[in-house]
């Protein structure tokens, strides 16, 4: 009776190694495949990748690179604040004459200056014009914000008198109809 016993735990034990290993072998093959397709699809699989990911490494750690970024960032903050004032003064109607169509074109200039300071930043190093150009979008979004919300003061200037003395008047003759229903 010990001997059937111990034959049957000996042939369960063998069964449950045999089945761990057919199952380890199932999951390492899926793992492998779906690492492999995952491979295939991230770019680092493509000749000449591990030059341009130390390039990145490398432009990522250079000082020169976070200053270039930093314009980058401002000029389009700058650029975004203009069209943006522009849209709200030409939505509330006051005159802002040609300003959608320069902002449009700052815009475009913008987008050349960005791809100059793109390509040359990745190395920190900027020439003076590129700097320059730069400087000259920013400042000249500053101006264009500038004269879109001084029409949009303007324009609001004139409603808000327009509206309070109106209001006044209104508010003197309801409080002497008040005064006269009294008596």
């Amino acid at each position: 009776m010990v001997e059937k016993a111990l034959l049957a735990v000996s042939i369960m034990g063998l069964l449950f190694v045999v089945a761990g290993a057919v199952t380890a072998f199932v999951v390492v093959r899926r793992a492998r495949r779906r690492f492999r397709a995952w491979r295939a699809r991230t770019p680092l699989r493509h000749p000449g990748t591990l030059v341009r990911t130390s390039a990145v490494a490398t432009s990522l750690a250079s000082p020169g690179w976070w200053v270039v970024q930093d314009r980058r960032h401002r000029m389009w903050k700058s650029v975004a604040s203009a069209e943006h004032a522009v849209r709200l003064a030409r939505r509330a109607g006051v005159p802002i004459g040609d300003l959608p169509a320069l902002v449009g074109r700052l815009g475009t200039a913008a987008t050349r200056v960005d791809a100059v300071l793109r390509v040359s930043g990745g190395q920190g190093r900027l020439r003076n014009e590129d700097r320059l150009d730069c400087d000259r979008i920013v400042a000249t979004a500053a101006e264009v914000r500038a004269a879109a919300l001084d029409s949009l003061r303007s324009g609001s200037h004139v409603e808000t008198d327009t509206v309070v003395s109106a209001l006044q008047i209104e508010v003197a003759a309801v409080a002497a109809g008040v005064r006269a229903t009294r008596g």
